[in-house]
């Protein structure tokens, strides 16, 4: 775009606009996720182009995805790279898919414990500690994949 068409943000309107917190836009350009940004020539101050603003926006989608920092660089300069590009860009939305698929199934196996353990405390609450035992016992792949994923966690 050309500097006569283009519309100047502030890092405020920057923030507001992609949904990052102005010190991570100061980071990401720190660690080279994003290109240099323009400066005012009058203040110095950060001035972000509307391509800049849809960068960020991009940006701000791929965090929120959990995605690695590593990954979002590499995204960012596969944009432009034609077919290869888009080649690269499915690897990179692929293996994402699977980091959040196994999120996911481990939220789900969150959930089943939390529901066991409420049956549990339910059958211990209205004095069925037989129904408790039987609930620990038939369980106990639950608790045993909830630990091993606290640990994973703990070991990372």
């Amino acid at each position: 775009m050309s500097t006569a068409t283009t519309r100047w943000h502030t890092i405020r309107e920057a923030s507001m606009l992609s949904g990052l917190p102005e010190s991570t836009l100061r980071y990401y350009e720190q660690i080279g996720i994003i290109d240099p940004i323009a400066r005012d020539p009058s203040s110095g101050h950060r001035a972000y182009s509307d391509d800049d603003i849809q960068s960020l926006v991009t940006i701000s989608c791929l965090a929120a995805t959990g995605m690695p920092l590593e990954s979002m660089r590499e995204y960012l300069r596969n944009r432009f790279d034609g077919a290869e590009g888009a080649r690269k860009q499915m690897e990179l939305l692929d293996a994402q898919s699977i980091r959040l698929a196994a999120k996911a199934e481990a939220l789900r196996m969150q959930q089943s414990y939390v529901a066991f353990k409420t049956l549990y405390w339910r059958a211990i609450a209205e004095g069925h500690e037989d129904e408790a035992e039987r609930l620990l016992e038939e369980n106990k792949d639950i608790i045993d994949t909830v630990k091993r994923q606290q640990h994973a966690k703990v070991g990372s």
